[in-house]
């Protein structure tokens, strides 16, 4: 994550890329694993080693290629803790989502109140991750990426698990690439062979960019995949200027059902009578933005902002972010600020107001859509 000076990145991820290294579902989503606190000596040839090691990255494999066949909810809330212990600001996003038959991500937004985050905020990296494109990191296509050593054994709610601690084969350089890695301990059943538990944090860092520690859970659903349910996280994330926000996150996947290609998700005051019929199977068009990303590329007209007198008097410069409501015509509903140097906002407003863009069609359905516009203000 980003300092609000040079803007939030990424916060999520480290969410989402360890729910892929989960803890099995308790009795309540809020109750920690009971470990008996000691790591026993167990010894295993390198060849057992490398054998667990292959089956369990192939079920995530797994995981992740049945995950596109479901629809479920996802409630994520990220709060910024004051010093005294308060929440002094919150973001909080609730979610449906689904994919269809290509696996790409549809998201239905049903509640989303403006951010109150003061030091940091959210980008559009950050709703990407959010939405679990790829949350099974440690899968087999992956395994030559990563180093497994294997610690020991411990016992955790009456299971056996094998521990590994985890790290990037090499670091990558976060200059030359945008992806994501694990480091951290992971635990994995010793009867099914699969990750039950995980605690570490994403890498690379910069000098700007921190990520938190987080702890993810898991529930077997329809009673063979192990997807996420809980995730965790309680940090302070130090910035190399000095800045340190604490964050304490908290996402939750609930309604798992298998829905993709042309599925509708709606609420209940959506839905038709039962005594109504429709050419839709009684399924009404969603009524709140489907989240899309970057739109820049999207937009068929995307007139430039003029450099503001003011601004360019001052030497100002920098890249601004526009939050975009599009209708289902393609005309821009409302436009707000994500971040970017204050005196060039007005501009980038008036700027992303005017965009157009082709209308967003989920089947045969136009729907509204949300997503940013990225307006970079440089002196000639």
């Amino acid at each position: 994550m980003h300092s609000a000076v040079n803007v939030l990145r990424s916060l999520l991820f480290g969410l989402i890329l360890v729910a892929s290294t989960a803890p099995i579902a308790l009795g309540q989503e809020t109750a920690a694993a009971k470990s008996d606190g000691a790591i026993r000596s167990a010894s295993l040839t390198p060849a057992q080693v490398d054998d667990i090691v292959r089956r369990f990255t192939g079920k995530e494999g797994q995981f992740r290629r049945a995950l596109n066949n479901y629809a479920f909810k996802r409630d994520a809330l990220i709060q910024e803790i004051g010093m005294g212990g308060q929440v002094v600001g919150e973001y909080h996003r609730v979610s449906y989502m689904t994919f269809d038959d290509s696996g790409n991500r549809f998201e239905r937004i049903n509640f989303f109140p403006m951010s109150t985050l003061q030091s940091v905020s959210m980008t559009p990296e950050d709703l990407e991750d959010l939405g679990g494109v790829n949350p099974f990191a440690l899968e087999a296509s992956r395994l030559s990426q990563y180093n497994f050593r294997y610690v020991g054994k411990e016992r955790i709610d009456e299971l056996d698990l094998y521990v590994f601690d985890v790290t990037p084969k090499v670091m990558p350089d976060p200059k030359k690439t945008k992806e994501r890695f694990f480091t951290g301990r992971i635990w994995v059943d010793d009867q099914d062979l699969q990750i039950v538990k995980a605690k570490g944090k994403a890498v690379p860092e910069t000098k700007t960019n921190k990520f938190p520690i987080v702890e993810t859970y898991r529930e077997q659903i329809d009673g063979k995949f192990w997807f996420p349910t809980y995730v965790y996280a309680d940090d302070d994330l130090i910035f190399d200027s000095g800045l340190d926000v604490r964050i304490r996150m908290q996402v939750k996947y609930t309604d798992y059902k298998v829905g993709r290609g042309k599925v509708t998700i709606t609420e209940l005051d959506e839905v038709k009578p039962e005594n109504q019929t429709s050419n839709s199977d009684n399924r009404s068009r969603p009524t709140g933005p489907v989240e899309s990303g970057d739109l820049n590329d999207k937009a068929i007209d995307l007139p430039q902002p003029i450099y503001p007198g003011e601004a360019r008097k001052t030497h100002v410069t920098g890249q601004v972010k526009v939050r975009v409501v599009v209708a289902e015509t393609g005309k821009v509903m409302s436009a707000d600020i994500v971040s970017g140097p204050k005196p060039l906002w007005l501009a980038a407003i008036e700027a992303a107001r005017q965009a157009r863009f082709k209308p967003t069609l989920i089947g045969d359905t136009a729907v509204k859509i949300t997503g940013i516009l990225t307006y970079d203000f440089k002196e000639d």
